[in-house]
């Protein structure tokens, strides 16, 4: 077993989904079905690592769902600001869906606050300074937290 300690990988998993279920469902525009956070987080991955943006095609195929599904959760993620949709210069019939400036704020926000979890837990010495950690959210501190760390469009 190369797991440091499974009850405490299992507690941070655990409170994740606790999140996603319980404190986030509550806020129109946090992102908790697994497709639409899959197409954020790719999004996210490709813009680090500077390759092309996706297609709609891609997400149709990659995640298997029909193309009104795609639809669907593209014009939902485009309307809370997440992905920008640019056309392609070679074919017009294709579109690309880039992240945004609020996309990567978001991303980089849950992900230290998960650091800061895993800092909690005694799992690593790492930390976000400033930061909250999962199990720190609440429908108090949401609204200041969106306000001092996704100010950017």
């Amino acid at each position: 077993n190369n797991i440091m300690n499974p009850g405490k990988v299992f507690d941070l998993s655990y409170q994740e989904l606790r999140l996603l279920v319980t404190q986030f469902r509550a806020h129109e525009k946090v992102i908790t079905d697994i497709h639409e956070r899959f197409l954020i987080y790719e999004a996210y991955k490709r813009h680090y690592e500077k390759s092309d943006p996706y297609t709609m095609k891609w997400a149709e195929q990659t995640l298997m769902l029909s193309f009104p599904k795609i639809y669907s959760m593209i014009q939902k993620l485009v309307k809370h600001g997440y992905l920008k949709r640019r056309r392609s210069t070679d074919d017009k019939r294709i579109v690309f869906l880039e992240a945004t400036n609020k996309l990567i704020d978001g991303v980089n926000l849950y992900e230290d606050m998960k650091l800061n979890e895993l800092n909690a837990l005694g799992l690593t010495k790492k930390s976000a300074k400033d930061k909250p950690s999962l199990s720190e959210f609440n429908s108090k501190t949401a609204e200041s937290l969106r306000k001092k760390y996704m100010q950017r469009n």
